[in-house]
């Protein structure tokens, strides 16, 4: 018995705000259900999830005779926007995982924690799956923080703009921070099911807005000199073609910040992996509050295990 994961952000997944937005909306259910049908996983991440009455019409209009009878979705952030997990084999157990206050390191023991008021922003969906002959599988979706600057607020929570080259490095610098927080935090989660069981199959997936040999991924990955080889992930995109490993494009850029890690015990049984970016294309700069697009900007990862 074959299995098989994928992960696609369907940008801005909202219902429609105006009546004008109603068939782009339309649109973008029939675009993203065709990738998904083309996908035909057995277990699928969604990140940027607004509306679960959205997400039920795609699953029960547009891919209802492929089975998917458990979605799992977790809380919006500020924005509206949530991770969610969709199986059309038997969960086992499911999970959210929150966190009021997201870990960084201390240069000291001594020291107080740093940034002691950071939550972590969109939840953790966490599935455990029946994979047939696989067994039990643990299924972790994330949305990580964006690579857009994040400015300094004030006591009401609005932020401070500051566009000297000083400020709108900091804001990078906090951007950066809150990734590499996220990043630790989903790794203690791996670590505490790896300590539970050394061979358990785990699947982390989603979208980490970052390439694989950034910080926060390697954070997430274990890809360290002094971490024992036995408890790193492995990416899936590994076997895809580099010519086709790219998940997104931005100002005329390819790039993967769309990945699939597997624990070793679930590598073992990697057979593929695939990206649906034929049709994907440049949406240009983020606009806040923007209007939605009849697709998403993201291309969805596809692996498969035996």
């Amino acid at each position: 018995m074959s299995f098989k994961v994928a992960s696609f952000n369907l940008k801005d997944f909202f219902d429609p705000r105006t009546d004008g937005e109603r068939p782009i909306v339309e649109d973008k259910i029939a675009n993203v259900g065709s990738l998904l049908r083309q996908a035909d996983a057995d277990v699928v991440a969604l990140q940027e999830i607004g509306s679960s009455s959205l997400l039920d019409r795609l699953l029960t209009e547009h891919l209802g005779d492929l089975g998917y009878s458990h979605a799992h979705v977790g809380p919006v952030d500020r924005r509206g926007i949530g991770n969610a997990i969709v199986s059309r084999i038997p969960v086992v157990r499911r999970d959210i995982i929150v966190a009021d206050r997201l870990p960084f390191p201390r240069f000291a023991f001594a020291d107080a924690p740093p940034f002691p008021n950071v939550p972590l922003r969109r939840a953790v969906v966490h599935l455990t799956v029946d994979a047939g002959d696989l067994g039990e599988v643990d299924v972790l979706t994330i949305h990580f923080k964006s690579r857009l600057g994040a400015p300094m607020k004030d006591d009401q929570g609005e932020p401070i703009l500051d566009a000297s080259p000083t400020g709108v490095a900091e804001a990078h610098i906090r951007a950066w921070i809150l990734r590499s927080s996220e990043a630790l935090h989903l790794r203690s989660t791996v670590d505490a099911l790896l300590d539970a069981d050394p061979k358990r199959r785990v699947v982390v997936l989603g979208d980490f807005n970052d390439s694989l040999d950034a910080i926060p991924t390697r954070i997430v990955r274990g890809a360290f000199q002094y971490v024992e080889p036995a408890r790193a992930l492995r990416s899936c995109a590994d076997l895809v073609p580099s010519e086709r490993r790219f998940s997104i494009l931005h100002a005329g850029a390819r790039d993967l910040i769309d990945h699939i890690f597997v624990s070793s015990a679930l590598a073992e049984h990697l057979r593929g992996c695939t990206i649906l970016n034929e049709t994907l294309r440049d949406h240009g700069p983020y606009v806040p509050d923007g209007p939605i697009a009849p697709d998403s900007d993201h291309a969805p990862v596809v692996a498969w295990f035996e």
